[in-house]
């Protein structure tokens, strides 16, 4: 068996879109690290704000003066 022109275009072809598959899959990959960084970057900032809002919250009932209230309600 002769290894032919037509034989070395189809290897070729072959090869070519085995390449493309590769890097389309390796972008996704890619593409799906960057969201799972963000999403855990995201949960970070949720925690720390949570944790303020939680930090606020306690300041302001151990700091409130009932006298200041003109309307007292």
């Amino acid at each position: 068996m002769e290894f032919t022109r037509k034989d070395m275009i189809w290897l070729i072809g072959i090869v070519a879109s085995l390449s493309v598959t590769w890097g389309m899959w390796s972008e996704r990959l890619e593409a799906v690290e960057r969201k799972a960084d963000s999403v855990a970057e995201m949960q970070q900032d949720i925690a720390v704000i949570k944790e303020k809002i939680i930090w606020m919250e306690e300041y302001m009932i151990k700091t409130y003066d009932d006298s200041r209230n003109p309307l007292q309600w």
